[in-house]
């Protein structure tokens, strides 16, 4: 028992009077001997007493390189923790010493393999908020041909709807791997899918009152049957009795004016339908709207080689203009984008783009298109 009492007390009496040189020189040669928990005791005991780094430093009788920062990096590193080794070696390059020495190219591979790990736990961290965001987002994007299919898209929780789609969809896209980012997108998409739902209801029950209402009754004008003049006094011979036109007559010209009236234009739809029962846009105007133009337009083209419809030829139609105006070369998908328009407005003339959902320059396009037929 004396002999551990005096063993323990030595040790104590060493490492008590052991210089920070000493600690240092323990501490690299634990970090090349890959003890990296004894290299950060001995490193973080070094820093404590000298936390300057420095060329040709007196270490008792020798000069040394002393770069304590640069390998409680390494160690730090080692011991998974990430934050921590690059906070030493910004503080290794703050004080400016390791770029005259011949450690700054490894210390920069160190940071380089830091930064790539942090990346790596960034995405994985990101990656189950990301799948909810989206999810979130495409949900949005089927509430949103909802209420389009059920004519809620003039109403103000669709106009709310819409901001709030696009600003989930910025919000997406900034995100990068930021964890709350992702979870803010989440909800502002939930919240969009919320003012659709409201809108698509709003419109059912529009339809529902437009269908109840009872035909407005149109008064017929009575004809009108000009009396006749009394003839002047002061006419020696009375004049001949003025025309007298009759009921027949008053009615006959009645209905000449009323068949030469306009006909009132028939109503038009003000953004593109789900389509037919058996087609099923949605899966290429959620492409669209993600921006993924090259999916949308491949699905397109198998709904078109099937059943040509005039929404599916219209969607094409937009998303050849969107991948043209992205394009070097437009001119090509410009006319491919103005054939399935021509296309559309073959099969059904009343078609229009909603300016809400689609961009000022395409819905300008369409009409163009529209008004040269």
């Amino acid at each position: 028992m004396k002999r551990f009492s005096i063993a323990l007390l030595a040790l104590l009496f060493i490492a008590a009077t052991e210089k920070w040189w000493d600690a240092y020189d323990r501490g690299v040669n634990a970090v090349n001997a890959k003890n990296y928990k004894v290299a950060q005791e001995a490193l973080a005991k070094s820093i404590g007493e000298m936390p300057m780094e420095g060329t040709n430093v007196r270490a008792g009788r020798s000069l040394i390189t002393y770069l304590p920062h640069f390998w409680l990096g390494i160690a730090k590193f080692n011991l998974g923790d990430t934050e921590g080794a690059l906070r030493e070696w910004r503080i290794s390059e703050e004080q400016g010493v390791i770029a005259r020495t011949e450690y700054y190219a490894r210390m920069k591979d160190w940071v380089a393999r830091a930064k790539q790990e942090q990346q790596r736990d960034a995405r994985s961290n990101a990656s189950v908020p990301r799948k909810a965001a989206d999810a979130a987002i495409s949900r949005a994007l089927e509430m949103q041909l909802g209420a389009l299919s059920a004519g809620g898209d003039r109403s103000e929780s669709y106009l709310s709807a819409t901001r709030k789609l696009q600003e989930a969809r910025t919000q997406f896209q900034k995100a990068g791997t930021d964890v709350n980012a992702f979870k803010t997108a989440e909800q502002t998409a939930q919240q969009a899918a919320s003012l659709f739902s409201a809108a698509a209801e709003e419109g059912k029950k529009q339809k529902a009152a437009r269908a109840a209402a009872p035909p407005p009754v149109v008064a017929k004008k009575q004809p009108v049957v000009a009396q006749p003049q009394p003839a002047p006094v002061r006419v020696v011979e009375a004049p001949p009795p003025a025309p007298v036109i009759t009921e027949a007559e008053a009615v006959k010209a009645i209905t000449q004016q009323e068949e030469k009236r306009v006909e009132p234009a028939p109503p038009v739809t003000t953004a593109i339908a789900a389509g037919q029962k058996s087609v099923d846009l949605r899966p290429a105007y959620r492409a669209f709207a993600k921006g993924d133009l090259t999916r949308s337009e491949q699905l397109l083209n198998s709904i078109l080689s099937t059943q040509a419809t005039a929404e599916a030829f219209l969607l094409r139609g937009c998303a050849r203009y969107t991948r043209a105006m992205l394009s070097r070369t437009p001119d090509p998908l410009l006319l491919a984008a103005t054939d399935d328009f021509r296309a559309a407005l073959q099969r059904d003339r009343s078609l229009r783009l909603d300016k809400s959902a689609f961009s000022p320059k395409l819905v300008t396009f369409f009409e163009q298109v529209r008004s040269k037929r």
